[in-house]
């Protein structure tokens, strides 16, 4: 187990967004988070990453609690995110949004910076071979010298998981990562997620595309209302009567 959340919950005023969520998220698995519109996801994301606090309960990371962490604080100890809108640095290339993306790994300090010394050259250099080899796996390598916001939409979504990725995370939350894409490109979507899943790491993943989510993810979390409804496998999510109403409305007597 990697990450863990204990009956949280989340009040904004009177309120309740979330309403005690419990569930765990182990090395190297596929965790899809799945709802109706205003079901709480994306406020659990926050809360998972430091944006919010939890009002309740307890969220650990490797046996950690992290409530209160700020968010680089979260990301430094293996956490990354991707955003439902995306986030990136527009003005600059994509391979130096890569490489902003891993600053929270970086040795070189202030002075080692400004002097250019020969540990911060060699820094760089690591730091620059790293962000073309993430470019390579989410398959825009080609697009290195594109300013960000010059990119199809599609790309940018990919250039967004690749910043995420160079924090050198353990898991990594990605919000809509299918969002505005076509069938081709969320096939091949697909295709990312599970090369990132082959390197050891954690995703969890908000999506909307029901096709995707129950061909893609180990396991489902379903949240309604802020409450968590169903957990499992596809094939046993897909059979909850609770699941089925929450999408499809009950019928009536």
């Amino acid at each position: 187990m990697i990450l863990a959340l204990e009956n949280v919950s989340k009040n904004f005023g009177g309120l309740a967004a979330l309403s005690d969520i419990s569930f765990n998220v182990n090395a190297g698995e596929i965790v899809g988070v799945i709802g109706p519109n205003g079901a709480g996801k994306t406020t659990l994301f926050n809360l998972i990453t430091g944006v919010f606090s939890p009002s309740s309960g307890t969220i650990r990371y490797r046996d950690k609690a992290v409530n209160g962490l700020k968010p680089h604080k979260i990301t430094e100890l293996g956490v990354a995110r991707t955003f439902q809108n995306i986030r990136l640095f527009g003005h600059i290339s994509a391979l130096e949004n890569v490489m902003a993306g891993a600053h929270c790994r970086i040795k070189a300090n202030l002075w080692q910076g400004l002097w250019r010394t020969k540990v911060e050259r060699k820094e760089e250099r690591e730091l620059r071979q790293k962000a073309k080899t993430l470019l390579q796996l989410v398959g825009i390598a080609d697009e290195e010298n594109t300013l960000a916001a010059s990119l199809p939409y599609g790309k940018q979504r990919r250039l967004e998981i690749a910043r995420a990725l160079a924090a050198e995370p353990e898991v990594v939350l990605l919000d809509e990562p299918a969002a505005g894409m076509n069938e081709s490109e969320t096939e091949d979507l697909h295709g990312l997620i599970k090369e990132i899943q082959k390197l050891g790491k954690a995703v969890v993943l908000i999506e909307h595309d029901m096709n995707l989510m129950m061909n893609l993810c180990d396991r489902l979390v379903v949240l309604n209302f802020g409450k968590k409804i169903s957990e499992g496998t596809p094939d046993v999510v897909r059979e909850n009567a609770e699941v089925i109403e929450a999408y499809l409305g009950k019928e009536e007597e």
